[in-house]
């Protein structure tokens, strides 16, 4: 088994993404993958970090 996570908790994905759980939470419901093991909640490396490259603008599309 490797050694790396492949499934993250709330405080793990905080970590990795710089922000708080509140955040977390809110990108939840704006769409961030995620999978519900009774009352746990996880998620996937892979898909967080392509849910947030599919989020990404450019300063064209801010104006």
């Amino acid at each position: 088994m490797s050694s790396e996570l492949k499934y993250l908790t709330i405080e793990q994905v905080a970590e990795m993404l710089q922000v708080t759980r509140m955040t977390i939470y809110n990108l939840q419901q704006k769409g961030l993958p995620f999978i519900k093991l009774g009352k746990s909640v996880r998620f996937d490396k892979d898909d967080v970090v392509a849910w947030m490259n599919s989020k990404k603008v450019t300063s064209k599309e801010t104006k």
